[in-house]
Parts: structure tokens; sequence; C-alpha cells
């Protein structure tokens, strides 16, 4: 235990004085969770650290790398992932990305959501898609329009490659991107076609799209998305609508509904999320999220707890 402490120590400060030059940010994201239900927990949980460097070489060539730290599947031992580890080549036609990166399936509804310490978005949390997966990317504008395409492995930034299909992922958005930082509105869809080995014979597809709208102003940041996952026979199904009022600099309310439908074919086997709460800024880096949680199967009983969520940047 030691000596892997004592490798991770000198890893760290081999790593930003690498990086010295450039630019190094971290997000801590921590809650304490309290579950109303018959044996349910009461615990503090460390849910995410990301430590990322980044830097322009050049006025046509950047980096960016990023390590994921979180609790892996064998219990509460936490693991270090290399999230993102991307080139990114500035060209006559857009942006050319090369390497671990972000995929581009729910980027823009992460930014109008803007709450990713407390929730991930629904692609990512019932497994639409992965958060970042390696290949290659290119990003274009078209006036208001904004355009992705990405190769990728298809298995996620956790997994390595297992057969030799590639997915293609393509995103688009009319409007602000952003309106986690800018007021507006915007509208746009993403769609990922992926082939799979059925035998070893027959090759069919995984196909993903989503649908969505937002919009910022006076005060009120909101959004809606449809999101479906078509894979041999099985079809499932994303309802999700999610808003944030800013009542002061430092306070806001915010909610969300998640309706899952895990398979389209089959009656009440779908399940309905539903966060509410308050987001707190206390000061520069420093923001708390108290939130009350429900998931309610239709064919089952609800699961209710309070969560507070803090969120650490540097």
């Amino acid at each position: 235990m030691k000596k892997t402490i004592m490798f991770f120590t000198l890893f760290m400060f081999y790593s930003i004085t690498l990086f010295a030059n450039g630019s190094t940010e971290g997000k801590i994201f921590f809650n304490h969770t309290t579950e109303f239900d018959e044996g349910g927990i009461n615990a503090f949980n460390i849910k995410r650290a990301y430590l990322t460097f980044s830097n322009d070489v050049s006025s046509n060539v950047s980096y960016k790398i990023t390590y994921d730290m979180g609790i892996n599947n064998a219990g509460s031992a936490h693991t270090a992932f290399l999230k993102v580890a991307m080139v990114k080549l500035k060209t006559i036609f857009g942006d050319v990305s090369i390497g671990m990166q972000g995929m581009n399936m729910f980027k823009t509804m992460e930014n109008t959501w803007g709450h990713r310490f407390i929730q991930k978005m629904p692609m990512d949390t019932y497994r639409f898609s992965p958060s970042a997966d390696l290949g290659i990317g290119l990003t274009r504008r078209f006036g208001a329009m904004s355009t992705s395409a990405l190769v990728t492995n298809g298995g996620g930034y956790k997994k390595a490659e297992s057969d030799t299909h590639k997915k293609l992922s393509v995103h688009a958005v009319y409007g602000e991107a952003k309106l986690n930082k800018n007021d507006g509105f915007n509208i746009g869809t993403s769609f990922s076609i992926e082939p799979y080995d059925v035998d070893s014979v027959t090759i069919e597809n995984t196909n993903v799209m989503g649908t969505f709208a937002g919009y910022a102003g006076s005060g009120f940041r909101g959004g809606v998305e449809f999101d479906t996952r078509q894979q041999n026979d099985l079809t499932s199904q994303i309802i999700c609508i999610y808003g944030t009022y800013k009542i002061s600099d430092k306070l806001s309310l915010l909610a969300r509904i998640d309706q899952v439908d895990a398979n389209t074919s089959v009656d009440r086997d779908g399940i309905r999320a539903i966060i509410a709460g308050v987001h707190y800024f206390v000061d520069k880096g420093f923001t708390v999220a108290p939130t009350f949680r429900m998931t309610n199967p239709e064919d089952g009983e609800a699961e209710n707890s309070i969560v507070v969520n803090f969120q650490f940047t540097f």
C-alpha cells in the first residue's frame, strides 16, 4: 500500500512538473447520502475527482489530458483512469481531434443541465453512450450551427477494443451550445451507429438517437431531450426534462425528471427518477447542493433519499 501511494505521489508530481507551462485544473465531486428505505445507507462518498492538463503548443496545435478517479465496481477503492488524452489540430476543414476524447452525443445537453456533479446525463446514466472514447473526430461551425463527427472504438474509455468494428457518432446543434454560460436557445440532434457481431457470420447495429432543445434567459435555464436506443428487436427510450431558476447570484433552484423505458415492448418495466433541490455557491471554487431524490419503478416500490452534493474546483 505504501509503495502504491508513493508511486502515485511521484507520478502526480512528475505530471504537474511536465505540464507546468500549460493550464492545470481540477474537480472533486463528493456527497453525503441518506436513504430512507430499510437497510439504506448513511454515508459520505467521493464520487469523482478529475485532474486536467492542457496547453496550446502552437496557434494550430493543442493538447488536453484528464485523469478520472472514481469508485470501481469492486467496492470503495478508487481507481484512476485516463479519460482524455487528446491532440487537437486546427485545419481548413475544421478542428481535428485525435486520441481519447469526450463523446459528442450529449455534451450540449450536459451544458444545459449544468449540474454534472449532482447527476450525469441520461445517455450516460442509462448507458446509451459512454462519456469518452478513443478515436478521431472533426468539429466545424456553419454559421449558427455547430457540427461534430467521431469515429471511435465504441467501448468507452474504461474498456479495450474487443472487435474490429467502429462506432460513428454525429452531433448537430443550432443556436447557443453553452447555455450554462450564455443566454439563448438551442435545438439539435445526436446519432450513433455501432456494428456488433451476433455470431461468426451475422453483423447487426446498435443505433442511438437523441433530439433536444434548450433555453436560457431571465434567470431560467432548462431543456428537454428524447433519446432512443435500438439493438436487435429491443427499443429503449428516455424522456428527460430539467430546469434551473436563479434566485440570486449565490442561490438557485433545480429540478429534473427522467422517464426511462428499458423495453418499449414490455409493459410496466419503466422507471421515473426525480431530483429536486437547491444549488448554493459558497465561494469561489466551492458549491453545495442539497437534493431530494426519488426513484419510482412502475412495478415496484419507490426509493427515496436525501443527497447533499459538494463540488470543489481549482
